[in-house]
């Protein structure tokens, strides 16, 4: 059964449909919601659906105030499809920086969300959570410091207690004539779930306080950044910290797993947080 994606934007459509040619997928493209809702929704494995397209209030009956003048009119399709075909398989993204409501609704009703700036392997790890392709086991990145220990109990740990792939540490990958931002970039985009050692390497010096210990800059760097591509209520950013450590201030509130015992004494709340 193909799959049908919703979306204005010509280029990226393409773009998507040929993602989903490379898994196997057939795709059919329309490009409002009066056309999407003139689909027959039971011929589709699934729908891709943008959150910000055009939408005319007298054909589909969506209203400015429910689509947000425009802004949540792929909210309003998905709320319509859901209600001709309960349970139908839906993923929802955008590229709109201020797409907070439709990726919040997305979340409280069991609906995948992925932004266009996460790049193919976003719609691939959707695609597998609804079932559409056969899940591979994850691929994961660790993000560490200076604790050679807990960095290769943790491999091990991964590999061979979760039974994944063998986990991508960018210091072992090779360079290929890219700059470690390049070489960082790449490899970050292909990566289902990232492990972020905090443990204390740095000592920072205040001349008002006592010294403290932090992570190493890079570790606070990349932790950041897979915030920023994967959202932080994803569930695929694991944060895992070990020993007297300052935890930054402006991201408190989070889920930190306590390693300080070793990862495996950790592995109920790791494997909590993975919902495995």
């Amino acid at each position: 059964m193909p799959i049908l994606i919703v979306e204005d934007d010509n280029f990226y459509a393409q773009r998507l449909k040929e993602v989903l040619m490379d898994f196997g997928l057939e795709a059919t493209l329309v490009n409002s919601t009066q056309e999407a809702l003139s689909s027959n929704i039971p011929l589709y494995a699934a729908a891709i659906i943008d959150i910000m397209l055009p939408n005319d209030p007298d054909i589909t009956g969506i209203s400015l105030r429910e689509s947000r003048a425009g802004y949540l009119s792929g909210v309003a399709l998905a709320r319509r499809f859901r209600q001709k075909v309960p349970n139908f398989p839906i993923i929802l993204f955008s590229g709109y920086f201020g797409s907070f409501e439709g990726e919040s609704w997305a979340r409280d009703n069991g609906i995948l969300f992925f932004s266009k700036e996460d790049g193919p392997g976003a719609l691939k790890y959707c695609l597998q959570k609804i079932g559409i392709i056969r899940e591979v086991k994850p691929r994961v990145f660790i993000v560490h410091g200076h604790d050679e220990h807990a960095l290769i109990e943790l491999k091990d740990y991964i590999q061979n207690t979760l039974n994944w792939q063998k986990p991508i540490v960018l210091r072992d990958e090779p360079s290929s004539g890219r700059t470690i931002v390049e070489k960082f970039e790449d490899f970050a985009s292909s990566v289902d779930y990232v492990f972020v050692l905090m443990t204390p390497d740095d000592i920072v010096r205040n001349v008002k306080e006592d010294d403290k210990r932090r992570s190493r800059q890079n570790v606070i760097f990349e932790l950041g950044f897979f915030y920023g591509q994967f959202g932080r209520k994803s569930g695929r950013v694991i944060v895992l910290h070990k020993g007297p450590i300052e935890l930054p201030s402006d991201i408190q509130g989070i889920i930190w797993i306590d390693i300080s015992k070793g990862i495996k004494e950790s592995s109920g709340d790791i494997r909590r947080e993975l919902k495995i």
